[in-house]
């Protein structure tokens, strides 16, 4: 019998798919991740937490790694969470991002995302980041959380509301905590008053319910009071009960050192069980204090705007309740400033109407009022500031004080005044703007620095926002060593609402200290093909 044998063999063949190469010269063309606009904007939602967790920029080959964002921060009430990628940019069709707890996958450009919400379960969640073998590009940067929850077995703590004349004075339950009953008080029993006193100048506004009274020095320096007229209650419970809101009648209030320069400046609020107290040299509140103050002076300011209404005997002139003029005075023009920032024609027409003098000759120099409801000016030769590097209403109705024109906080204030025709920049000395011929570059904390030697198919953003006021930016760098033609450093500009790329910089040719970027908002750029790599560079943005 014949035997045949059939030998098989079988040949396994592993088939994998080459990673995607670019072609020689071919390099990421995306534009900036994001743009100057969006400087400043917040999300309307106050349960927003910011954090910082971010891929490596750019992220590596081969890559599968998962990135941990903290919970931990968020409230204890928290039951729900979101995050939000900044910046989300990967090779497109291979190189992915994804949010286990959310199912969500990301793959090229897709900044400014929120993922779905999902459920908080662990102190922290989870990104995982993958890559092939080639082309990687910026990664991602997560700059924020969301949260959603309300705490558990509350009941109507929060009921009955205070109603018609009574304000609520307590202040509102933490983020986690049931809401507060109610505290009760009728405007008719709440006083607020500002003083302000610097030896014999010794002034004091006070509310009592609506009634309405101002003491000032009188004859030889004595107090006097008059009695003004009445206040709007509902502005006035307003005042209080933001005071509530923001926590200040259960604190301890404070009682800040006053410079021996300046008037001290006392706010007061009795209300119900509540005496508090702050004090600190005029103008030297803290913000959230100071805009009480701000809103209690517009409130004893009579005419359009104000909510103070002269009584019999007074007349409003120009926002402030004075007696009505009953004496006679000579027709003399010798012009005196009172310390309420009116100029009268003379000192008898000042006393007529009780208004201490501050000094001889009209309001308007250094030191004097300026701004504020009653829009009071200063003189040619002064400009009015209302805080640090601040020559322009902040909000219509603020008050500042007068000062020279070449007065500066900062080099940026002196921008607008003139000076002599020859290069140069101007300068901050004591208080006053000179201009140093010369120009002056000035340093920043930033530095973009690729590894060395780069990667190959790398795609690498860099954000440089300079401070306000900067009008050019021009890049120091120590070494420079691309591919020619092929590896580059790119300038973006932020020009006319759009990004414009303005160079691009490749082989050995860096930036030069000549080569000046006009703007203040700018991105770097370092893109590589698929082949040939060299040591890279390091550069630091400047700055005039």
């Amino acid at each position: 019998m014949k035997s045949t044998s059939f030998v098989v063999l079988a040949f396994a063949a592993a088939c994998a798919s080459p990673a995607k190469e670019d072609a020689k010269g071919q390099v990421d063309e995306s534009e900036p991740p994001t743009s100057p606009s969006e400087l400043g904007k917040s999300d309307a939602s106050s349960k927003v937490v910011p954090v910082d967790v971010q891929s490596a920029h750019p992220y590596t080959n081969s890559l599968s790694k998962t990135y941990s964002v903290p919970l931990t921060n968020l409230p204890s009430c928290a039951t729900q969470a979101r995050l939000h990628f900044k910046v989300l940019q990967t090779e497109a069709d291979y190189d992915y991002v994804s949010v286990p707890a959310t199912g969500e996958e990301w793959d090229g450009s897709a900044n400014n995302t929120w993922t779905q919400w999902f459920n908080i379960t662990a102190t922290s969640a989870k990104v995982k980041l993958t890559s092939d073998g080639s082309i990687t590009r910026h990664g991602f940067e997560i700059d924020s959380v969301e949260w959603n929850g309300q705490p558990q077995g509350c009941g109507l703590t929060g009921w009955p509301p205070c109603t018609g004349t009574n304000i609520n004075l307590a202040a509102p339950p933490g983020v986690c905590e049931c809401p507060v009953a109610p505290q009760c008080a009728d405007i008719s029993g709440i006083t607020v008053q500002h003083h302000q006193w610097r030896g014999f100048n010794n002034t004091n506004k006070k509310a009592m319910g609506a009634a309405a009274t101002y003491t000032h020095p009188g004859p030889a320096d004595a107090p006097v009071t008059d009695d003004w007229g009445t206040v709007d209650t509902t502005k006035l419970g307003a005042i209080v009960r933001k005071a509530a809101e923001l926590g200040l009648l259960e604190g301890p209030g404070y009682s800040h050192s006053v410079p021996t320069t300046k008037m001290n400046d006392e706010f007061r609020i009795d209300a119900g069980q509540y005496h508090v107290s702050f004090i600190a040299g005029d103008g030297m509140h803290d913000p959230a204090v100071q805009a009480l103050v701000d809103e209690f002076e517009n409130l004893f300011t009579c005419g359009s705007g104000g909510g103070l209404t002269c009584g019999a005997g007074n007349t409003c002139d120009q926002g402030v309740c004075v007696e009505t003029a009953s004496c006679v005075c000579p027709a003399v023009f010798d012009p005196v400033c009172t310390t309420g920032g009116t100029t009268y024609g003379n000192a008898c027409e000042a006393g007529c109407a009780n208004a201490p003098v501050a000094h001889d000759g009209a309001c308007g120099i250094a030191g004097d009022s300026c701004g504020t409801i009653r829009g009071l000016t200063c003189q040619d030769g002064f400009k009015c500031r209302f805080g640090s590097s601040q020559f322009e209403y902040p909000f219509p109705d603020a008050g500042g004080e007068c000062v020279a024109e070449n007065y500066c906080d900062a080099p940026t204030d002196c921008n607008a005044l003139p000076h002599i025709a020859v290069p140069g920049s101007w300068a901050c000395n004591a208080n006053a703007c000179s201009w140093q011929a010369g120009i002056a570059w000035k340093t920043t904390n930033f530095k973009f620095e690729t590894s060395h030697p780069y990667g190959n198919n790398q795609s690498v953003w860099y954000q440089v926002y300079l401070p306000a006021g900067a009008q050019a930016m021009r890049l120091r760098q120590t070494g420079f060593a691309t591919e020619a033609n092929y590896d580059f450093l790119e300038v973006w500009t932020w020009k006319n609402g759009a990004w414009t790329r303005v160079q691009r910089f490749s082989g050995t040719t860096g930036p030069s200290n000549t080569d000046e970027f006009a703007g203040q908002y700018f991105y770097l750029k370092f893109v590589s093909d698929s082949s040939v790599t060299k040591t890279g560079f390091t550069v630091f943005p400047e700055y005039r």
